[in-house]
């Protein structure tokens, strides 16, 4: 998939190039030392080269290369993560003997081990690359999954709930982070939801292996919920075997002792080059230093984008996921068909999610893009809201889970997407990234999945009203506030010459400064 080529703003960067200083940086794993000026000076050359033909083959590489793989995994962890709600129609509260209080403490208690270990997961995968941790990570979960089919008691299950989110903590800020070393702000968003989609697929997928594990009911004397985690695990454990083959290093790891076997010498400078230089001559370090990830605890940046990842994200995806089969099943479906009748639902959801993505990319106005999924997904959730309390007006409440998930996707991947973009330091961005789905996560998650009460059910209140007010308090106001503060600090740097400012600083200094740089510029 091709984007807008990066040839448009090459005059730009250029003119930032004057009054640059000649000084050394070693960065770690690319083998050498070299002076930004050559280096910057290379990237350009290699720019011209691969303008075209070359530019579209190399992404057309780096897509089939990276998003089969992490969509595919990001696919088994939603689908391992929220197969609780499909087991629930099976049987499983009765036959582990838990109430439906305990099953949502139990589904809570994911969150604490999975935002909590988020950021961890992330400075791991920064030392050690995507090639070593993820493998690791998958197999792990996947092995829990599969474990899960011998629960037999209250305990058990949140033992296994919470080592799950341990395990499975890693995979969704990871991917983000990998997508953004390879890709340049321009083609990010578009990506991200590619990958992203994986989420709402999972949704789409889940009601179908459900529908089909519910004929295994009986067989060899399991229940189907049990059936539903044994395979789903096994699945799991596979790919995260093959995943170690198909996914590669970060692109600053590969040296000449380390090379690529998909990429050529030229692709894979260029593939390193063009997201290093993306803002201009002044590149961030790729040294990993601890400091940087203190600088992302203290960004305002990460505390705002949390908001809307916690309130307009995880809160209403994480209820819809766990509870979607159940409402369709009051719509008056039977529960083996509620299954299969929440498969299109995330079928629309996931072409909004890449679309929408996909215009972020091309116009480049994240907040705007944000903002229509919000309000997507409200006027799902207001309509659910109204009809729910009319039995003849199943058809139009169906119609508003249409709404609601695709709302509620698509907003995820420009979250993400928005927040890479603006920080443009590698470790920083990786820590901003964990941290902000920490909060999100243990939040989201933990509220998302108890709003939803089985005693209100079929009007559920409670969940509505949360949904909604989280909705425009929690994320559309924050949104608005951080769009309004960068707009302004690009305003103020607008009015500062870009000679007076190679006068005032050195190029390391600006290199240093980051997304604090009077040269750099928000996407807004």
């Amino acid at each position: 998939m091709s984007t807008t080529p990066e040839s448009s703003s090459i005059g730009d960067i250029e003119k930032k190039a004057p009054g640059r200083t000649h000084t050394m940086e070693k960065d770690v794993g690319d083998g050498a030392v070299s002076t930004p000026d050559s280096e910057y000076e290379r990237y350009l050359e290699l720019h011209h080269q691969f303008d075209g033909p070359g530019h579209a083959k190399l992404i057309r590489k780096l897509d089939w290369r990276l998003l089969p793989t992490l969509s595919f995994l990001y696919l088994m962890c939603s689908l391992d993560k929220s197969n609780a709600g499909n087991a629930k129609l099976f049987g499983f509260l009765e036959d582990v003997g838990m109430s439906p209080t305990q099953f949502n403490l139990a589904l809570m208690y994911l969150f604490f081990t999975y935002g909590l270990c988020e950021p961890i997961s992330n400075i791991a995968l920064r030392r050690l690359g995507p090639k070593i941790w993820f493998p690791v990570i998958v197999c792990a979960w996947g092995l829990i999954t599969t474990l899960t089919c011998l629960v037999n008691n209250y305990g058990s299950y949140v033992v296994i709930r919470l080592v799950l989110g341990l395990s499975e903590a890693g995979l969704y800020p990871g991917s983000y982070f990998i997508l953004s070393m390879w890709y340049t702000p321009k083609e990010l968003a578009t990506r991200m939801a590619i990958f992203y989609g994986a989420n709402t697929a999972a949704g789409a997928f889940g009601g179908v292996i459900a529908y089909g594990v519910g004929n295994l009911d009986g067989v060899n004397g399991w229940r189907a919920w049990k059936w539903l985690f044994l395979i789903e695990g096994v699945i799991t454990i596979f790919a995260g075997l093959v995943c170690f083959l198909l996914l590669p290093h970060f692109p600053h790891q590969y040296t000449a002792e380390k090379k690529s076997k998909w990429l050529d010498s030229d692709e894979l400078e260029y593939a390193k080059l063009r997201v290093k230089y993306c803002n201009g001559p002044n590149a961030p370090t790729y040294v990993f230093r601890w400091s940087d990830v203190l600088a992302a605890a203290k960004d305002r940046k990460t505390y705002l984008m949390m908001m809307l990842f916690w309130w307009g994200g995880s809160v209403p995806t994480y209820s819809l996921s766990y509870t979607l089969p159940t409402m369709v099943n009051n719509l008056g479906y039977s529960a083996v068909k509620a299954q299969a009748l929440t498969t299109p639902p995330y079928i629309f959801a996931t072409c909004v999610c890449v679309f929408v993505g996909w215009m972020s990319d091309r116009y480049q106005k994240r907040y705007f893009s944000i903002m229509g999924c919000y309000c997507l997904g409200l006027i799902g959730i207001i309509i659910l809201w109204i009809t729910v309390h009319y039995k003849n007006l199943y058809g139009v409440s169906y119609f508003a889970i249409f709404l609601a998930a695709a709302g509620y996707s698509a907003q995820a991947p420009i979250v993400g997407a928005w927040t890479s973009v603006n920080v443009p330091n590698p470790s920083k961005r990786a820590a901003a990234i964990g941290l902000l789905m920490l909060f999100g996560s243990v939040g989201g998650g933990s509220i998302g999945s108890n709003i939803y009460l089985a005693s209100e059910a079929p009007t559920y209140p409670l969940g509505f009203g949360f949904s909604v007010g989280a909705t425009v308090l929690g994320a559309m106001i924050p949104a608005t506030i951080h769009w309004w503060l960068m707009r302004r600090d690009n305003a103020k740097r607008d009015q500062m010459a870009i000679a007076e400012v190679h006068e005032q600083y050195t190029q390391e200094e600006l290199s240093e400064m980051g997304e604090n740089s009077p040269l750099f510029r928000y996407t807004l």
